[in-house]
């Protein structure tokens, strides 16, 4: 008898060790995602507005504004795509859900998310030799000739961040857990 609720102490222990990584995990990708892309989005306001202003009042535009903008936007969607997926954020139609018993779903579920994360793991390869080639070839912007190469590495890496949150959410569906990106951290995912 001792055996069994040692067990279960151990069982417990690391669900809790689980969970608690996740959380810390989910907490990680919240602040990067809101602290840089809030910074990313308030740059692109500010450099919009200034852009506007001096255009309209002093026939003077910033000289590479579009440039700017266009990679402050791609760095916002690198660092924001992840929490994107954790949260819930993505668009999903769910008309087979009222037909489909839970274990057919949870098992949909895993299916979509092996290949969103194949996807992505393509899509994360090609950026990366996309990245190689802009380096070899010294592709830039127009007017600043700011190097391609780091944001294609940079989108890169997002792309990965969201494979990772889908691998979890995959694992943790295989266990039998429910994935509720709205849940208060005391039970379900």
């Amino acid at each position: 008898m001792p055996e069994k609720s040692l067990r279960s102490s151990s069982l417990e222990n690391t669900s809790k060790v689980v969970w608690q990584g996740l959380a810390t995990f989910d907490r990680t990708i919240k602040e990067v995602a809101l602290w840089g892309g809030g910074v990313m989005l308030l740059g692109l306001i500010f450099l919009t507005v200034g852009d506007v202003a001096l255009r309209y009042c002093f026939n003077a535009p910033l000289f590479g504004a579009r440039d700017i903008a266009k990679l402050m936007l791609l760095i916002m969607v690198a660092l924001s795509t992840a929490y994107s997926a954790r949260s819930g954020g993505q668009v999903a139609i769910e008309v087979f859900s009222s037909f489909l018993g839970s274990g057919w779903l949870r098992r949909i579920n895993i299916a979509v998310r092996c290949g969103a994360t194949a996807m992505l793991a393509v899509l994360a390869w090609r950026l990366t030799i996309s990245g190689m080639s802009a380096a070899r070839f010294g592709e830039a912007s127009l007017s600043l000739k700011i190097p391609f190469a780091p944001f294609y590495y940079l989108f890169a890496c997002g792309m990965l961040l969201y494979a990772t949150v889908l691998v979890v959410e995959i694992t943790l569906l295989m266990r039998g857990h429910i994935l509720d990106p709205h849940a208060d951290g005391t039970g379900d995912v």
